[in-house]
């Protein structure tokens, strides 16, 4: 008796390989700024507090229309825009989340966790990890741009969403600064991890600066440290486990060297991949499909793509990775396979 009817199913639940539902999908950052700024010129300020373009991926959506914004089964991507002026009141929810910058004016933007007020520019990482209060700011006369990373479609899918705004709980819209990046960096940066303080159950680290990973990645690449798969790499940690940033997402970053092409990998991981510096080409799946990314354009893959990354250019590419496979891992279903 054959396991699938495509009378019943488009979807076979068991087959000789993962065949997942979601499919590749490629964004340019340039059209995406494009409607955002055309949503700022019709959306009226008091019907929203945040104005984000979602990448929403089209294999998802088919399997179900209804479903909010799904770039992976398991994680969000989006830009928002931040207007000069805009100040959206802060909220919390269960869902991790996290920002990368994009694109500032030269004094940068903001956003406040916790009351810890931490300045972001262009590469750097700032979490908003699950229930802590998190607002926002722009410090410039012109939009600031980043990225928004979370892990809604697997809090959605389990149904286990909490959501508020602070002046629900607390009567106010924003929360008081009582602090800035550099508490942060003064704690953590040097390997230490405070005595005095109970472990927290979310990553203490809330902010990863850019010039350090670049610093980092840089040296690595002079020496040599490379990995034929992602060439220079390196994951955002949480320093109380040494595990990754989020107990549900990995955030990491690949130097690929001028020339360099990497062999083909593929896990049981869904990614959202953009260069932050350079350019580059990912090569997908055994028909060589080819996606050429510049800065902030957008590529997801689905688990279990086949994929190289080549740099055919003079310059070295960065890229910002987003990974889930801390779920399959705690699932007991991580894969890989390295060529």
């Amino acid at each position: 008796m054959a396991s699938f009817d495509p009378k019943y199913s488009n979807y076979p639940v068991f087959t000789s390989e993962p065949k997942p539902f979601m499919t590749t999908a490629m964004w340019r950052y340039e059209d995406l700024k494009k409607y955002a700024y055309r949503l700022r010129d019709v959306i009226d300020p008091e019907m929203t507090d945040r104005v984000t373009i979602h990448l929403e991926n089209p294999g998802i959506k088919k399997l179900a229309p209804e479903f909010p914004a799904p770039s992976t089964p398991t994680m969000y991507g989006g830009i928002q825009i931040i207007g000069p002026k805009d100040k959206p009141p802060a909220h919390r929810h269960l869902t991790n989340a996290f920002r990368v910058g994009l694109e500032f004016p030269p004094e940068g933007g903001y956003t406040t966790v916790n009351g810890i007020r931490i300045k972001i520019q262009k590469g750097d990482v700032v979490l908003t990890p699950s229930m802590t209060w998190h607002d926002h700011g722009n410090y410039g006369n012109d939009y600031a741009f980043w990225y928004d990373g979370l892990d809604a479609p697997l809090t959605l899918w389990l149904g286990v969403e909490w959501y508020a705004f602070l002046k629900d709980i607390q009567g106010k819209l924003f929360q008081d600064v009582i602090g800035t990046e550099v508490d942060i960096e003064g704690k953590y940066s040097y390997n230490f991890l405070p005595v005095s303080e109970p472990k927290q159950e979310i990553n203490p680290v809330w902010y990863y600066p850019y010039k350090k990973i670049k610093e980092t990645l840089t040296m690595m690449a002079e020496k040599g440290k490379a990995d034929p798969h992602r060439d220079v790499s390196l994951e955002l940690i949480n320093p109380q486990d040494g595990g990754p940033a989020f107990p549900t997402m990995s955030l990491r970053y690949y130097l690929i060297r001028p020339g360099v092409t990497t062999r083909p990998f593929q896990a049981t991981e869904s990614l959202i991949v953009f260069p932050v510096e350079g350019s580059g080409t990912v090569i997908v799946g055994d028909e060589q499909r080819k996606y050429s990314l510049k800065d902030h354009d957008f590529l997801t893959l689905p688990p279990w793509s086949k994929y190289q990354i080549v740099n055919e250019s003079k310059e070295p590419l960065i890229l910002f990775v987003q990974s889930d496979a801390p779920v399959y891992k705690k699932l007991g279903k991580y894969r890989e396979m390295a060529y």
